[in-house]
């Protein structure tokens, strides 16, 4: 549901949750999350046919929105590949994470995944 449409109360909810729930903030990361969609495309479209895999079918939709590109197949993980874990359970040995987030930093999760896939 867009934020807009959101009551008082629920957003502060929602704020809540991500602030001290999940650790996180709309301020928090490397990347400004107004620039994200213009370096994912920017990573991605660059050959003819590319597979992109997402853990989860939520962020595969997202993606998915963001790229509607012919030659951009996004795929969920989960899917494929029954063996892969949770991203709380996967090795987190040789990854690294950005300073601000807690539990919930997609720079380790892409590193995570990327051990497992190795």
């Amino acid at each position: 549901m867009p934020w807009n449409f959101l009551t008082r109360s629920d957003k502060s909810c929602a704020f809540w949750l991500g602030a001290y729930h999940h650790g996180l903030r709309s301020d928090h990361g490397i990347v400004p999350y107004s620039m994200a969609k213009h370096l994912i495309k920017e990573a991605v479209i660059e050959e003819d046919e590319v597979l992109v895999y997402v853990k989860g079918l939520e962020k595969r939709r997202w993606l998915a929105d963001i790229l509607n590109s012919n030659g951009v197949i996004v795929e969920t993980l989960d899917a494929h590949y029954e063996d892969v874990e949770s991203l709380r359970n996967l090795d987190d040995c040789n990854t690294t994470r950005c300073e601000r987030h807690a539990n919930n930093c997609s720079l380790q999760n892409v590193f995570k995944i990327f051990n497992w896939w190795s």
